[in-house]
């Protein structure tokens, strides 16, 4: 790989990324046989969109809660609100799987030092 850039898409860093991991016969990642460049590259990523999702949640609530008038009064529709309540409940479980995937990462990379 080459030298890391700052992440500026990490969702999409991740999609390209994850391919790349090799698998044991379980259809386990193996992580012992990663190369550690890509795990490191992998948590960089996850932790980043984590943070994105975070952020971009939370300002979700926010404006949420300040629109209760509009969604009291049908303004905003129910089904609006429904179909941001999934989005947010799939944002949060993705975000939970790629936490623990850049934990077992890092674990597997603590040692590991660039050249």
């Amino acid at each position: 790989m080459a030298e890391r850039e700052q992440a500026q898409r990490p969702i999409r860093n991740l999609l390209r990324y994850l391919p790349r991991l090799p698998l044991k016969k379980s259809q386990d990642i193996d992580f012992e046989g990663a190369d550690a460049e890509l795990l490191v590259a992998i948590a960089d990523d996850a932790e980043t969109t984590v943070g994105v999702f975070h952020h971009g949640i939370g300002a979700i609530g926010h404006l949420l809660s300040q629109s209760a008038v509009a969604i009291e009064d049908g303004t905003v529709g129910a089904d609006c609100v429904e179909s941001l309540g999934y989005l947010l409940a799939e944002l949060s479980e993705f975000s939970a799987g790629i936490m623990i995937l850049a934990a077992q990462c890092r674990r597997e990379t603590q040692d590991y030092r660039p050249q």
